[in-house]
């Protein structure tokens, strides 16, 4: 065998030993899991959020979240908050703008549709994405479109890491509620 082959096995043994295991991994008796993360994922429906990119947010959310086993009944409501900010980082020598850096800080927390809703998990610190783009001279077109891509990359990476988050947190709780009726 050779030494990669070594150091790829002694890597993949290291991981067992830490109980690493797939975030999307149907959990099994053996490690204290009795549901299916895919199905509690789609049981989470979001809640509106306004704005323009606010709805981009909201339908990538939806798109990882409930179309993953569609037709599964609710059982969470998945509040998203967001605020967008701009920073310029470019001007030309007559002081129009050149480049523009767009931050958009987000926080999430999801409860049960129980009433009174039962808090199930929240952001721990706020998720942040970064983005920048160029301005072109007098395309307006050109510019409009650039912002638009970095809207929409922006949101798609923020759906991303919240549904990361939501997974770790909705597998925590099946893994507690596993344990509880034992």
């Amino acid at each position: 065998m050779t030494r990669r082959g070594l150091l790829g096995a002694a890597g993949l043994l290291g991981l067992s030993g830490c109980d690493f295991r797939p975030l999307y991994a149907p959990g099994t008796a053996a490690d204290g899991g009795n549901g299916d993360l895919v199905t509690e994922l789609a049981a989470v429906r979001v809640g509106p959020i306004y704005e323009r990119t606010g709805q981009l947010l909201r339908r990538n959310l939806q798109r990882r979240l409930e179309d993953a086993a569609p037709g599964t009944s609710a059982r969470y409501q998945l509040n998203v908050s967001y605020t967008p900010g701009v920073e310029v980082l470019g001007y030309r020598r007559d002081g129009t703008i050149t480049r523009v850096r767009y931050t958009i800080t987000g926080t999430w927390d999801l409860a049960t549709l129980s009433v009174p809703p039962v808090p199930v998990a929240r952001s721990d610190i706020p998720y942040r994405t970064i983005d920048s783009f160029n301005i072109p001279d007098l395309q307006f077109f050109s510019a409009d479109s650039a912002r638009d891509a970095l809207e929409s990359r922006a949101m798609e990476e923020m759906s991303e890491a919240i549904v990361r988050q939501v997974a770790l947190a909705l597998r925590r709780r099946m893994e507690a509620q596993a344990k509880a009726k034992d």
